[in-house]
């Protein structure tokens, strides 16, 4: 359709093709101003959102699909906190019509609706909203579906040589000392651990969002949220890139501390990296990935502080919300001993 309309029009489709996601991260600016508490910094956290390298390569030059799955998250938190438990269903449900990862946010959103009668019915329409859609592909080939959809669990990015773009083995093998420097004992737990950090990490996710439930604003789910998919980011190997998009959003509800490194750090390294593979920093010229097998110091620096500061940031959220768990535990066995 978008071809036929490219050729009725004479606008070239690729300008089409991106032109949805460049208006669904408009809708993710808005929607980010209105659930952002109202502040003299509300103004100038939208702006930067809008502005960010990483928002614009992801929406508007890749045309990526994840910008979607944002959008309709931040759209699920928005409808909730106006007591619209039916339309966040619906908005959740179409979160998975553009990739399941969405669910890793349902920890957090079922906080927004403080009864369990509320949070079935968000749950049922969101189920039906996502079956819906599903359902055609499903008749056709279940078996399909479920090996690349439901089965997937994202790639290990790395060039033409082998040389990993993120996640933990780049601290392990790249920084730590390269892979066949590794003693067999300690070798194996390694291996081990990085090919189950996807389980891990969100095990750890979950784990966060349930010591932060009682923080049932609309901006601290953001939050939780945030936190969880920077959790994902640090401890797993497949997970990158335009994946930043499900939570770049959800950044700017957290501390400065981490807002800022994360939106910078993954704005630079994915810049860099555009312009190091199509050559240009205009990005104008053709994208050759496989043209480029090795990365220049420059980018592996930027690559190992990303990776860095995701991984730290994700163990510090963690020893942050146990802290507070525990002192909050504390205090009541106090409170109730009196």
């Amino acid at each position: 359709m978008i071809l036929r309309i490219a050729q009725g029009t004479h606008i070239l489709f690729r300008i089409l093709f991106r032109a949805p996601f460049a208006f669904l991260d408009a809708a993710n600016a808005l929607l980010l101003f209105l659930l952002l508490p109202a502040n003299r910094w509300r103004f100038f956290a939208t702006a930067c959102y809008w502005l960010c390298p990483a928002a614009i390569l992801i929406s508007a030059y890749h045309g990526n699909t994840d910008t979607a799955m944002a959008f309709f998250v931040l759209l699920a938190i928005w409808l909730a906190n106006k007591g619209q438990t039916i339309g966040s269903g619906i908005a959740f449900g179409a979160s998975f019509w553009v990739k399941l990862p969405g669910i890793l946010a349902l920890p957090a959103l079922l906080v927004l609706f403080r009864r369990w009668g509320l949070r079935i019915i968000f749950l049922s329409v969101a189920f039906v909203s996502a079956f819906v859609t599903y359902l055609p592909a499903l008749i056709q080939d279940y078996k399909i579906v479920f090996t690349n959809v439901f089965g997937y669990r994202g790639l290990i990015l790395q060039t033409a040589t082998g040389v990993p773009l993120w996640g933990p083995s780049v601290l392990l093998f790249s920084t730590v000392a390269p892979l066949n420097a590794w003693p067999e004992k300690y070798l194996r737990p390694a291996l081990f651990v990085l090919e189950h950090s996807w389980s891990i990490a969100i095990a750890a996710m979950i784990v966060l969002a349930w010591l932060r439930r009682s923080r049932a604003s609309a901006p601290e789910v953001c939050a939780t949220i945030g936190m969880s998919y920077a959790v994902l980011f640090g401890f797993s190997d497949y997970w990158a890139f335009q994946y930043f998009a499900w939570a770049l959003p959800f950044w700017f509800f957290l501390r400065p501390w981490f807002s800022v490194p994360a939106v910078c750090l993954t704005s630079a390294y994915l810049y860099s990296l555009h312009w190091f593979f199509s050559g240009n920093p205009w990005l104008l010229r053709k994208w050759d990935f496989l043209g480029h097998p090795d990365l220049p110091w420059s980018i592996l620096i930027i690559r190992d502080l990303s990776v860095a500061f995701f991984f730290v940031s994700a163990c510090l959220f963690l020893i942050r919300v146990f802290r507070r768990e525990s002192r909050s535990t504390t205090s009541s066995l106090k409170i109730g001993a009196e």
